[in-house]
């Protein structure tokens, strides 16, 4: 029962975070191209409260996913970051942007670390699994210097955050996919050592 916890990542924290995506593209006198996601919570139209369900909806999936990893693969820095992010996504969708209390302060850096840290304690060493969840910690990173640097193209930042949204949480779709795989895999050998033994 407790794979729940991660069966459920391959569809709700990407699903999620494309439902206000793809309804802002047609929110009169928003722009997807040069504004944020989190700019929608603070019109005066029903969408605002999709967007902060879904950023919330988005939190809770990924704090079970690290909360998974701990407790079936013993993860202790994965866990973490992953429940950090988590927590600061929940926080997204309580709070508007304005309040330092959107992102909890910043937490959402940890954002990085949940596939770096993946990589080195989860994904099998020389796996593609561990390349790509390398690249995207690279890919993370170099976005998130583009929003500090200031070097974010201003006229675009709306559509650089959304292609960065498909990757960051694309990646969980991806990665819980393959520990999924892995679990019914290992679940149809036992069946098959079992009826051998039997």
């Amino acid at each position: 029962m407790k794979h729940i916890l991660v069966k459920q990542t391959v569809v709700i924290p990407l699903g999620a975070m494309l439902v206000p995506i793809l309804i802002a593209f047609f929110l009169p006198g928003y722009s997807s191209i040069s504004q944020h996601i989190s700019e929608v919570a603070l019109l005066d139209h029903p969408i605002a409260l999709i967007q902060r369900v879904a950023a919330f909806v988005t939190g809770v999936s990924i704090a079970l996913f690290g909360t998974w990893l701990f407790l079936a693969k013993g993860s202790k820095y994965t866990a973490v970051a992953a429940v950090v992010f988590g927590a600061s996504m929940i926080s997204n969708g309580v709070f508007v942007m304005g309040s330092p209390l959107h992102g909890l302060y910043g937490l959402g850096f940890f954002m990085v670390l949940v596939p770096a840290f993946f990589a080195t304690e989860i994904a099998p060493t020389g796996s593609s699994l561990r390349s790509f969840s390398m690249l995207v910690a690279l890919v993370i990173m170099l976005y998130l210097w583009l929003m500090l640097s200031g070097f974010d193209p201003h006229g675009f930042r709306g559509l650089t955050q959304r292609v960065a949204t498909l990757i960051i949480f694309g990646w969980y779709a991806v990665a819980s996919y393959s520990l999924a795989r892995d679990i019914n895999l290992s679940v149809m050998r036992s069946a098959k050592h079992a009826a051998a033994a039997g």
